[in-house]
């Protein structure tokens, strides 16, 4: 029982991302097999797993995107007070250290985003090769993947700036 304690958030972490890639797994496979028959313009999916789908999809790239935003937000408040720099003085809103920021994160924050990245690059890949024979749910997902990137992209490429 011991064992169960200290592993919890580990295995809720374990449980939320195995449905995720679960679901998702689901709904590439369906979409990806489907070839066109004429009658119908996209591979037909039932309302639970498309509602499924998207919840697990918007709460894990919140989750990562959250959980990025305050560990670089602890980083710079961090690095502010190493330097003893008050908030809105000059040099306050420098940069942050990546390297900090990576190593700040828990393997379970890490193991989020990279599933999230990786399944997320398969849905954006399915949609660019099926194009209008995939359905709405892939070209959100797809969309929702392109929008945290530039989010993230944002974040990794800003001018650092040294602290003074």
């Amino acid at each position: 029982m011991d064992f169960l304690r200290q592993q919890l958030f580990n295995i809720i972490a374990f449980v939320f991302l195995g449905l995720f890639v679960a679901v998702w797994g689901s709904v590439l496979l369906r979409v990806g097999f489907w070839v066109p028959d004429g009658r119908t313009v996209a591979p037909p999916l039932n309302g639970a797993l498309v509602t499924a789908a998207g919840v697990l999809a918007t709460s894990l790239s919140s989750l990562t995107a959250s959980a990025l935003g305050f560990t670089i937000a602890e980083v710079r408040r961090d690095e502010e007070a190493r330097r003893d720099l008050k908030p809105g003085q000059a040099g306050a809103t420098a940069a942050f250290n990546p390297a900090e920021v990576t190593a700040r994160l828990s393997g379970r924050i890490v193991a989020a985003v990279v599933v999230y990245l990786a399944v997320g690059l398969l849905v954006l890949l399915l949609w660019l090769v099926k194009g209008t024979a995939s359905t709405d749910l892939i070209g959100a997902f797809a969309l929702s993947l392109l929008g945290w990137l530039i989010g993230a992209a944002g974040v990794v490429f800003q001018t650092e700036k040294p602290l003074t």
